[in-house]
Order: structure tokens, then C-alpha cells, then sequence
């Protein structure tokens, strides 16, 4: 097989040379193989109908493996010759020759320092269109957390609403006003608590005294069993 990646001839036929005369090669001998299985048929049968037939089936196998080891060595030297011939006749392209599509390097032509320039172009944009990326993710992810702080800030304003409804509600119009209201309402608190304990306080004294009650219970139970 020849070393050439043979790449231009590749772009042209659709196809690597190398590939196709392997290709061939291999049909050749996968047909090789096929037809001496049926010569060793045809002979085994021919045998059989011989009278003082003393060769078996496996002496049959071993000589024609021996025979289609030679062929195969043959047609290996010869088909090295049929290769190069085939890929330095048929599938090859002239290096002066251009295709069709590579027309245009015939009206641009580029000296290697120009090539080089190039290249040095193509990587400073490849470097800028990194960056693009990065700062697009960056502006991606300074938008999302505006979004949150957003709906954050429509929190804080609902809010702020709703304490200004109550506000309103209770006749509150400024800020020192409902400071004042607040004001007003926590020192209520202990007040309001201390109704509520004496209004409760029977029905908490009898929790308090049922409870001592269980404990003493429990305290002679455990004396009891000890």
C-alpha cells in the first residue's frame, strides 16, 4: 500500500485510492476463496465415485489450504505492482494540475509571510470571538441576577403596599404617624396579655394543679414499685 495520504486525489474522485485498490485486493480474494471452496467440492464428489478412493475429507481440506496459501502469496507480489500502477496512473492528479474549486488560488496567490500574517489574523479572531462568548456570558448572567433582584424588589413593593394599605385602614397617613401607631400598638400588648390571663387564669390554675397532681402520682408509683 503506498505511504501518500494521495489527499487532492481524495477531494477529487470522493474517495481515498488506497481505500478502493484495498477494496479490490480483498474482493479479489474473498472470490479466490469462494472458488476454491467449490473446485474442493467438485473435486471431494469426483473422488467418492472413484472405487479405490483413499484420500479423506481432511487431506481434501489440507491441500487446498496449501494451494490457497500460494495462490494468495502470487496474487499479493503481483497485485503490488497492479497498486502502484493504479494509484500513480489512474487515480492521480498532476501537481500542476488545480480543480475546479481550488481555481481561485490562481488569482490569490499568498507568499508564506503573507500565509503567516494570515494565520496570526485568523488566530486574533478566533482569540476576540472567545471573548464575545465570555462577555455574553457574563452580560447572560448579570441579567439573570438583575431578574432576581427584580422580583426581590417587587417583594419589598408588595409589601410596602400592604403596610401602607394597613396604614390607610387605620387612619395612618406619615411615616411618624405609624411609627406612633406601632408605638401604640406594642405597648397595648401586655395589656391585652394580662386580659387574657385573667380570663383564663381558673382554667390555668386547674392545668397547673392537674399537672403537680400527675407528678405526685407518678413520684408514689415509682416508691411504690421500688
Amino acid at each position: 500500500m503506498a505511504d501518500g495520504l494521495m489527499m487532492y486525489e481524495t477531494q477529487f474522485f470522493g474517495f481515498s485510492p488506497q481505500t478502493c485498490v484495498l477494496r479490490v485486493h480483498s474482493g479479489i480474494q474473498d472470490s479466490l476463496l469462494d472458488v476454491m471452496l467449490v473446485v474442493e467440492r467438485v473435486i471431494h464428489k469426483k473422488l467418492k465415485e472413484l472405487p479405490d478412493n483413499s484420500v479423506t475429507p481432511s487431506e481434501l481440506r489440507a491441500c487446498t489450504e496449501s494451494f490457497l496459501k500460494l495462490m494468495k502469496d502470487r496474487l499479493d507480489l503481483i497485485f503490488e505492482r497492479v497498486e502502484q500502477g493504479i494509484l500513480q496512473h489512474i487515480f492521480y492528479i498532476p501537481e500542476n494540475i488545480l480543480l475546479p474549486e481550488d481555481s481561485v488560488q490562481e488569482q490569490h496567490v499568498y507568499t508564506e509571510k503573507q500565509y503567516q500574517e494570515l494565520q496570526m489574523e485568523i488566530a486574533q479572531l478566533k482569540q476576540c470571538y472567545k471573548c464575545e462568548i465570555m462577555a455574553k456570558h457574563a452580560l447572560l448572567n448579570e441579567l439573570e441576577e438583575q431578574k432576581m433582584t427584580e422580583i426581590k424588589l417587587e417583594q419589598r413593593i408588595h409589601w410596602l403596599n400592604s403596610l401602607d394599605n394597613t396604614w390607610k385602614n387605620n387612619a395612618v397617613s406619615s411615616i411618624p404617624e405609624s411609627l406612633t401607631f406601632v408605638t401604640e400598638l406594642a405597648r397595648e400588648i401586655p395589656a391585652v396579655l394580662a386580659k387574657i390571663e385573667e380570663k383564663y387564669k381558673d382554667e390555668i390554675e386547674q392545668k397547673q394543679a392537674l399537672g403537680e397532681r400527675t407528678k405526685g402520682d407518678k413520684a408514689i408509683g415509682s416508691s411504690t414499685m421500688k
